[in-house]
């Protein structure tokens, strides 16, 4: 039996919890198999009811006893948090330890991996996402929390035994409408630990003083722990870290932003009592998620998807590749639409300032003109560059331009497969195109 604020998702005996925004779904429910009604109105419902107070302390309250058997780990931030998640989902599994990953590329749970519709799910779902991972025999879950999430109490309830701040950046201001609202937003994570109550914090973050909360065990990666030096070639990564000793890793994450992901991993899972010795040893294995710094060898050449959307992280990987010794760098770019427009100017001077050609296309318009979005990334470009709507004759320009070892970037959409045009979702890879595009050459 479990608890649902969708109707969709009610079966035979399941429970559904009704407030002022849902209410019109009752009979859906009921239809569906709904025995029970749970809700925080005055009405009463043609099979039996429950008022409560407020329904996301009953979800809460309801799960409570096999929640609490969890290990949680919250990862928050602008950018960061999928890699981050990824990393301690590898590995803890590797060691034996059942986890699983809640977020932006889905539910994974024994391998086996679900779409969700949001980095961090409804309550009424992430609840019960954590109910399967205690069923499946799970020790420790690790989740990305939105400021979405935090701002609209999805994760309401719940407690983590270790929160990280990757960093904050501009974005979202669309929603949030100013920088101190999606701080604030993100700040709640900090009073949600229990036990050891341990929270890492970035110092590259120029932000991260605003996340200290005394009562909390506060790590500062860059303080506390030390990145003494790094070395980033194309296979791999060569990293020095000082944790009390000088430890060498060799990681397969490109960027000096990944090794900060790392790094945070690494530090979390130690604070929680974890072998860290296992973890060096293996340290190469771990893999970025898919749409991450994902690299294709194309001939002499190399093509990275990348989920890049904000102009902190196109600066990251851009930065990044023009350190790999190669003949230039080709990008394509674009800029979602219903979106923060205040980014998308500062996204093309930053395209342009570090690449060699830069190829505008569409990502995502949904309901805005693809041509007025690009025009205002148009307003900070320069140099070489040129505008290709259609995204995938802009992947099979940006891949004939390749010669002599040099780099594609395909920014924006990562993982993605799909486009949103005018409200329609299409089916649309930037790995699919890739791949169909170099194996026809």
């Amino acid at each position: 039996m479990r608890l649902w604020m969708n109707s969709k998702y009610v079966t035979k005996g399941d429970y559904f919890l009704v407030n002022k925004e849902n209410e019109r779904y009752v009979n859906d429910a009921i239809k569906n198999g709904a025995s029970k009604i749970i809700c925080d109105t005055n009405k009463t419902y043609e099979i039996t009811t429950k008022k409560v107070n407020n329904i996301y302390d009953y979800i809460a309250s309801f799960y409570k006893d096999k929640i609490d058997e969890l290990k949680l780990i919250g990862v928050t931030g602008t950018n960061g948090k999928t890699t981050t998640c990824y990393l301690i989902y590898q590995m803890l599994n590797s060691i034996g330890v059942k986890t699983s990953y809640i977020g932006t590329i889905g539910f994974y749970l024994n391998d086996k991996v679900k779409s969700l519709n949001n980095t961090t799910p409804s309550i009424d779902s992430l609840y019960n996402l954590l109910l399967d991972s205690y069923n499946a025999g799970c020790k420790v879950v690790v989740m990305e929390v939105s400021s979405h999430a935090l701002r609209q109490d999805r994760v309401h309830g719940l407690l983590f035994d270790a929160v990280i701040i990757t960093n904050v950046t501009e974005e979202h201001q669309d929603y949030h409408k100013n920088m101190k609202d999606y701080i604030n937003s993100k700040r709640k994570i900090i009073y949600m630990l229990k036990n050891n109550k341990i929270c890492i914090l970035n110092k590259k973050d120029k932000h991260y003083k605003k996340f200290i909360n005394k009562s909390n065990k506060n790590i500062i990666i860059g303080k506390d722990i030390k990145i003494k030096k790094y070395k980033i070639e194309l296979e791999k990564t060569n990293v020095t870290i000082k944790d009390k000793k000088k430890i060498n890793l060799e990681l397969s994450l490109l960027g000096d932003f990944n090794i900060y992901n790392y790094v945070m991993a690494y530090v979390t899972l130690k604070e929680l009592g974890y072998k860290n010795d296992k973890f060096i040893k293996a340290s190469y294995n771990y893999k970025a998620p898919i749409g991450r710094m994902q690299k294709i060898k194309y001939k002499n050449n190399a093509i990275f998807i990348d989920y890049a959307h904000t102009p902190d992280a196109v600066l990251n990987v851009l930065k990044t590749v023009r350190k790999i010794n190669s003949n230039g760098v080709v990008t394509i770019i674009g800029s979602g639409g219903d979106r923060d427009k205040e980014k998308r100017e500062k996204m093309g001077s930053i395209a342009c300032v570090y690449s060699n050609y830069v190829i505008f296309t569409s990502d995502n318009p949904r309901g805005e003109d693809p041509k007025s979005i690009v025009n205002d990334m148009l307003k900070g470009a320069f140099g070489k560059y040129e505008v290709i709507l259609d995204r995938k004759k802009a992947i099979e320009k940006g891949i004939s331009l390749l010669n002599g070892n040099k780099i594609l970037m395909i920014l924006g959409k990562g993982h993605e497969n799909y486009q949103i045009i005018k409200g329609v979702k299409h089916h649309f890879s930037d790995l699919e195109e890739v791949m169909n595009i170099i194996s026809k050459k």
